[in-house]
């Protein structure tokens, strides 16, 4: 049932964030029974989050029970597609009362509408719940879990309360970071100024306030998420208790850091580049140093043989060539991590930018080697599928980005150098990001999923959960046009499916790609690059 759970948790993730755009668009001023409705979802909404994730953990935890292997036998019953027709009928009026909730257009007492839409999103979850499996199913775990929906209701209320609690550090954690800032900069800037009432340090030439944003408790918070998700994927492998230590270290580390980062921000604006201090360095910074401590623990805990009781398997020089899921992985994670450092030394736009096509295109062909088994052919398939993407994501992207015209940065190169920034570019949108992120979503999330051998699973073997998650995953990834990106994910991976051919999936991307770079330069749209 994991596959499925995780499945379900996935689309109404989506349809939930949809839904909320649709109320929070309409919300002005809330009074009388409006106001504490809207108060009650926000809360009841944060529980049900934490309480479906307890759930799943205590589910995972008793995995090896005979009810949730039970359980775990309905993921071979097909689909139940009729069902979906009934949850997507139910999605219309729900998004219309979602639009009509708070809002002053439709003429109707507030209650009755309130009533219509909470007796809508049931029916959509119940429809959902159907669609993956008969009810007596889930009913049977249920059941089989016993008292567990009981016991994941106190992390999920402690979560919850925590939340509440976390608030009320945002001004003290700002001031320990302005302290810190200011311990920083001291040395460093002889003619200091700080403002500790307004909380701003800075220089006569540039200056920033510390809100509350910028106190460090995001990434403090994105830390631990992430230790206790690893300790407890790796449980078997560490010593406990001595393990935990690695958790406060964390995020004393990436709070340290974050101070860092806001004492380069003021050096490099002071220097004279204020555009790169706020725009590149201020967004990229803050996600560079979660993953040089994400990295820094996941190798502390694997390699520490006093935290780790396979150690010494792990420090073997091979173990990195071993791995089968490295091929599929680095590529993707070469192209991130080159990209976060340049726009982290932009100001907007990534001149930059063929670090990316040379950085992958090394990776890629450092493990060419591993792709042999791959079948790269494609036919007309992938590449009407990739025009259909393309089609789809003008459609979608007309709504949500502005026209832009070319870059001043662009057009203030020479000829020549736009020229090479161009097929640069090009170049990147057509080859190495369709490899790199089909190799990551399609030839390894879609297969691994529901499958520890992957490599030995066909794509037609690939299951329905994998492909909705995966696509959900790589919708995740293209910011403000993750619909379109999920929408695409899915293509991408159905023809894969449909064909047993990982070359269809590229070929559908990288024509998608192509036709979008032929539109930004034959149609002077530059908001797709």
């Amino acid at each position: 049932m994991g596959p499925r759970i995780i499945a379900l948790a996935a689309v109404l993730t989506v349809e939930t964030v949809l839904l909320s755009m649709l109320i929070q668009a309409t919300i002005s001023e809330l009074v009388g029974w409006a106001a504490a409705i809207h108060t009650i979802q926000h809360w009841l909404f944060r529980f049900l989050i934490a309480y479906a994730v307890s759930c799943c953990m205590l589910l995972c935890l008793r995995a090896g029970t005979s009810a949730f292997a039970s359980g775990a036998r309905q993921d071979v019953m097909p689909l139940r597609w009729r069902w979906l027709t009934v949850h997507l009928a139910i999605l219309g009026p729900l998004a219309f009362f979602s639009a009509a909730l708070y809002g002053s257009w439709l003429n109707l007492p507030f209650l009755p509408i309130a009533i219509a839409w909470h007796v809508l999103a049931i029916a959509a979850v119940v429809s959902l719940l159907r669609v993956m499996a008969p009810l007596r199913a889930w009913v049977s775990l249920l059941r089989g879990s016993g008292a567990l929906a009981l016991y994941a209701a106190l992390p999920a209320f402690l979560a919850v309360l925590a939340i509440q609690g976390s608030q009320r550090l945002w001004i003290s954690a700002a001031k320990v970071t302005f302290s810190l800032v200011e311990m920083l900069l001291q040395p460093l800037v002889p003619h200091l100024v700080s403002d500790p009432d307004e909380r701003i340090l800075g220089t006569s030439r540039f200056a920033v306030s510390i809100a509350e944003q910028c106190s460090g408790l995001e990434g403090v918070g994105l830390m631990l998420i992430f230790c206790c998700a690893w300790l407890w994927y790796f449980r078997r492998e560490f010593r406990f208790p001595r393990v935990l230590l690695v958790i406060p270290a964390a995020l004393v580390l990436v709070f340290l850091l974050n101070a860092l980062r806001i004492a380069a921000i003021v050096l490099i604006g002071d220097a004279g580049y204020e555009r790169i201090a706020m725009i590149g360095f201020h967004s990229q910074a803050g996600w560079i140093a979660f993953n040089l401590v994400a990295f820094a623990v996941a190798l502390l805990a694997r390699r520490s043989a006093w935290l780790n009781r396979t150690a010494s398997a792990t420090v073997a020089p091979e173990a990195a060539t071993t791995n089968p899921a490295n091929p599929y992985l680095v590529p993707l994670l070469t192209l991130l991590a080159i990209g976060m450092l340049v726009h982290a030394m932009s100001a907007g736009f990534d001149l930059l930018y063929p670090l990316r096509l040379l950085g992958t295109g090394f990776v890629l062909w450092l493990y060419r080697d591993s792709y042999r088994t791959l079948a790269w052919r494609f036919t007309w398939r992938g590449v009407a599928a990739g025009a259909a993407v393309f089609g789809l994501w003008m459609a979608i992207g007309r709504h949500v980005l502005p026209v832009q015209a070319m870059p001043q940065e662009i057009s203030a190169l020479s000829p020549f150098s736009r020229v090479i920034w161009i097929l640069c570019r090009i170049g990147a949108a057509v080859v190495t990001v369709p490899l790199a992120e089909e190799l990551a979503y399609r030839g390894y999330l879609l297969r691994r999923i529901g499958h520890a051998n992957f490599e030995a699973v066909t794509f037609t073997q690939a299951r329905w959960s994998a492909l909705v998650l995966s696509a959900a995953l790589f919708g995740a990834m293209h910011g403000s046009l993750w619909i379109a990106g999920c929408i695409a994910g899915l293509v991408y991976g159905l023809v894969a499916m449909r064909t047993n051919r990982f070359g269809e999936s590229v070929a559908a991307h990288a024509t998608s790609n192509l036709l979008l770079g032929a539109a930004v330069l034959l149609f002077d749209q530059w908001q797709w690059w």
